[in-house]
Order: structure tokens, then C-alpha cells, then sequence
């Protein structure tokens, strides 16, 4: 009876302190609220963020970008531009590079203020040997710092793999993938009371089965459960320190700061950047 009454005074506690847990993960959870994000760059007075002089989008992709864009760059705090071009450009990559960077920065994009965060996409159908054209992406302020050069490569190769195809889709997979990737505090977006109930029982009775099957287990030996004719059973145990081998592994580390891509413009404004074919 006693061991009966054991089991359902742990029951109990158990009880008691999965409702505290559930209470405190659905209060957290749902309280927790998306920061406010307020534009402070006055300076800008160009209201587009997309410029198909290319040519490759009709009005309504166009259209569709320019919403999505305006969505998306509230959400990372940083301006997210789209440039098409089809003509020659001296100099390849560095031309590309250089026409991106001035285009930037004589528009004075940047989300916090003139030349601040922001990232720009463009892309040059201008035939180059067997390619179809050359991208290149240019990095300012929190962009810049927030790319990697290996980041870098996996957004253009993302963009790269089906641009030649359908431009808008990977047009529009490069504002989300961006969003994406700069958006603070994406763990800290409010979860609905009803998901945030379930994700808190299910908490709740994980820690709930392994704590009483774990006290339950520890009732299945008894005082007598290692005993043979009336004494204890024991094994003699020995451990024998014979000798101590040390490995030593030098574990190499880096450091390095200004993003993917690190340059100074024309302007004498820092970027990053990347290019790829397509």
C-alpha cells in the first residue's frame, strides 16, 4: 500500500510541475514579439527597387517584385535592390563590380542611412562566350559583414541555377533567400497561444515519462534483490593505472572581419561582392 501511495505522490509532483512548465513555455513563447523596425534613411529618394533594363520581366513580375521586396526589406532592416542590364560592360567582373557598387552608391540605398545596409543584384544578359550573362551581387553595411564569400557563392548559385530559365523565380528567390538570411531575431517572432500550448504539453510530457518512469525503475530492487543465503553478493573491482598517453591535436583557428568580398568603391565606400555566370 505504502508503494502504491509512493507512485501516486510522485504522480502528483510530476503533475504539478508540468503544469508550471507548460504555463511558463506557452507565456514565453507567446509573448515573445518580432522587434519594430523603422526606416531611417531620409536621404533616399528613390522609392524603385527593381530596374529591368534588361527587359527580362513583364510589368506584372515586376510589379509582384517590387511588393515582395518592399515586404521583405521591412522584415531585415535593409534595402534589397534588382538591376538587369543586357549591355557591354569593360572589364568583366571588375566592371560589373564597379557598375553595381557606383549604381548603389549614387542612389544612397541603405535602410539605416546613406550607403548603410543594403544588397544589390545585378544581372547582365550581355552574351560573354558560352554564358548567358554575368551576376554579380554587391554587399553594403550589415549585408556586407553578414556575407560570407562562401555565402556569397551559395545564393548566386541558387539564383544561377535556374535564372536562365525563369528570371523571375530566381529573381524572387534571391529577395527571399536574402530576407531570410538578415532578418534579426527570427526566433523571437510571436508564436500562436494554441501552437505554443501544444509545443509546452508535449515539453511537458516528455519530462513527465522520463521522470516517472525513472522513479518507478528505482522500486523494482530490493534490499535482499543481490542477496544469496542471507549475504550480499560484491564483486571485487580493481583498477590498475598502468600508464597515461597524451595526444595533442593543434586546432588551427581564423579570423577576419568586412564580409565576403571586402573592396572600397569608387566612392570610397566599403562592399563586398560576388559573381557568377549563368
Amino acid at each position: 500500500m505504502k508503494l502504491y501511495f509512493k507512485h501516486f505522490k510522485i504522480f502528483f509532483i510530476l503533475l504539478i510541475v508540468c503544469g508550471v512548465i507548460t504555463g511558463i513555455v506557452a507565456a514565453t513563447l507567446g509573448s515573445r514579439e518580432k522587434p519594430e523596425i523603422v526606416r531611417t534613411n531620409k536621404e533616399c529618394l528613390q522609392t524603385a527597387r527593381v530596374f529591368d533594363y534588361g527587359e527580362l520581366l513583364t510589368d506584372e513580375e515586376e510589379a509582384k517584385l517590387e511588393a515582395q521586396i518592399a515586404k521583405r526589406q521591412d522584415e531585415c532592416a535593409c534595402d534589397i535592390i534588382l538591376v538587369t542590364l543586357n549591355r557591354e560592360i569593360t572589364g568583366q567582373w571588375t566592371g560589373l563590380r564597379d557598375w553595381a557598387d557606383d549604381f548603389y552608391d549614387e542612389n544612397l540605398f541603405g535602410y539605416d542611412k546613406p550607403h548603410g545596409d543594403g544588397i544589390l543584384l545585378v544581372d547582365n544578359w550581355y552574351s560573354f562566350g558560352n554564358y548567358n550573362g554575368d551576376t554579380w551581387l554587391s554587399t553594403s553595411g550589415k549585408a556586407e559583414s553578414g556575407y560570407s564569400s562562401s555565402q556569397i557563392d551559395d545564393l548566386l548559385d541558387e539564383v544561377c541555377s535556374i535564372v536562365n530559365d525563369d528570371p523571375y523565380r530566381a529573381y524572387s528567390l534571391y529577395v527571399d533567400e536574402v530576407a531570410k538570411h538578415l532578418t534579426p531575431g527570427i526566433g523571437f517572432m510571436k508564436v500562436p497561444a494554441g501552437i505554443a500550448v501544444i509545443i509546452a504539453l508535449i515539453v511537458s510530457a516528455i519530462y513527465f515519462c522520463v521522470h516517472f518512469f525513472k522513479a518507478a525503475a528505482k522500486d523494482t530492487t530490493t534490499p535482499y534483490t543481490y542477496v544469496t543465503n542471507g549475504a550480499p553478493e560484491t564483486e571485487e573491482i580493481k583498477d590498475l593505472f598502468l600508464h597515461k598517453s597524451v595526444h595533442k591535436t593543434k586546432i588551427e583557428s581564423s579570423s577576419g572581419g568586412g564580409g565576403g568580398g571586402h573592396h572600397v568603391s569608387s566612392g570610397g565606400f566599403s562592399h563586398g561582392g560576388g559573381g557568377h555566370h549563368h
